[in-house]
């Protein structure tokens, strides 16, 4: 399945495709499932790439090596997957509070002295206090317990910026 990193969640915006490769790390070709892609992007737009038939389906952000097309079939590279993890960012629920999506899409950098660094792929969607709690949920790794979990912000963090932001996490283990 493949989506953009715009900001909504679950956006399968070029929708389902068959592929004869099984492993993210390589550049395979994506096949549409259906007449045509759903959404005309361009070459070069980052896609997040949600791998079914592998365990845990995993996500990974790629890039297109061309621009799909709406009324046509067209096969369309993916160039080798990007280093970092790609991640989601949700507040913690508290009383009265429900958890919300503070950050849809974002990429982590590895996880070094129990800190991470999360830089959005979008806009942040809500102010956060300096130690604020959030859970980070790896979406390139959903089963590692490490690389999710809640984590604490080091920084504000303003509503609709851009900054990337460190996260400490008390527990590394889980």
């Amino acid at each position: 399945m493949v989506s953009l990193p715009d900001g909504k969640l679950g956006n399968n915006a070029l929708g389902y495709c068959s592929s004869i490769s099984l492993t993210p790390d390589r550049s395979t070709t994506l096949s549409p499932i259906g007449p045509a892609w759903s959404r005309w992007v361009l070459k070069g737009t980052k896609v997040v790439v949600k791998w079914l038939k592998l365990p845990g389906a995993p996500e990974f952000l790629h890039v297109l090596d061309g621009e799909t097309s709406t009324t046509s079939k067209l096969p369309r590279r993916l160039l080798q997957r990007s280093t970092p993890d790609l991640v989601t960012v949700r507040t913690l629920r508290v009383l009265y509070y429900p958890a919300d999506a503070a950050l849809y899409y974002g990429t982590a950098s590895p996880f070094i002295g129990n800190m991470i660094t999360v830089t959005p792929l979008g806009r942040w969607r809500c102010d956060l206090a300096a130690g604020s709690g959030v859970e980070v949920l790896n979406l390139s790794a959903p089963g590692n317990p490490v690389k999710n979990g809640e984590f604490g912000a080091q920084s504000s963090i303003a509503r609709n910026s851009l900054a990337s932001v460190r996260f400490l996490k008390d527990s590394p283990g889980g």
